[in-house]
């Protein structure tokens, strides 16, 4: 079996997908700071990669701390951070797995806002995940906010990803499970799509309630004209 954090630590960092359209995202941070009164945030964004969300954060309020496993999109998320300088308010990138079974010793928290974009979708297996939703809420005050995106389950709309998740079921041991390859069949990483009630009961074992989860239509992250669900969850952590 290959390890998903090895694929994630080699992988070229210009090459990170991300999406830069978070109308969700942007809709609940609104909600949190108005709920906030003024008061200023501390935001962990988990999966951060080269750093351009975490940026966009910092420039609407938060005081950002970004992790991530791969040390070389780090790299690019300081630079492009350099010139981040506000009095009362930081923007800080570093190394951290939030896969492993122990905890990562992180500089600044607790936190009041977690934000991880898709990142449970590729981060590896059934532990793997686990292992991410406790570490978030192990990061987080009782009663801070979580938000989470992950990749649906799309068989219904996209005949490609049945496809995917029959062929590769033999090599992944899990349904809705599959390799994602790049144009030359070379294996990148491992990707799983969740169901609602799937993503919810993880939320619900790692210790969050207030669950919410929103399904929406969209367009595949690696694959712009093919259809995919992505499911946008809020939480908060079990005061």
């Amino acid at each position: 079996m290959r390890d998903p954090r090895d694929d994630w630590r080699r992988f070229d960092a210009a090459a990170i997908p991300s999406k830069d359209s978070t109308p969700h995202l942007d809709s609940f941070l609104h909600e949190v700071k108005t709920e906030a009164a003024g008061r200023p945030l501390m935001l962990l964004d988990v999966g951060c990669g080269s750093g351009r969300l975490s940026r966009r954060l910092f420039e609407q309020g938060f005081s950002v701390l970004g992790v991530d496993i791969n040390a070389g999109a780090l790299h690019a998320a300081e630079h492009n951070a350099a010139s981040a300088d506000t009095v009362g308010r930081s923007l800080r990138f570093a190394v951290a797995d939030f896969a492993e079974d122990a905890s990562p010793q992180l500089d600044g928290g607790p936190f009041e806002v977690v934000v991880c974009q898709l990142v449970i979708s590729i981060i590896g297996d059934v532990r793997h995940r686990a292992n991410l939703l406790r570490h978030a809420r192990e990061n987080l005050w009782p009663g801070g906010w979580l938000f989470l995106s992950a990749s649906g389950v799309s068989d219904t709309i996209n005949a490609g990803y049945a496809r995917l998740y029959a062929d590769d079921l033999p090599l992944t041991g899990e349904r809705h499970t599959y390799l994602s390859r790049n144009d030359r069949g070379k294996v990148l990483y491992v990707t799983h799509h969740f169901t609602v009630d799937e993503l919810t009961s993880l939320l619900e074992a790692a210790g969050f309630d207030e669950i919410s989860v929103v399904t929406e239509r969209e367009t595949s992250s690696r694959r712009p004209d093919e259809a995919a669900y992505f499911l946008y969850a809020t939480c908060r952590s079990k005061q």
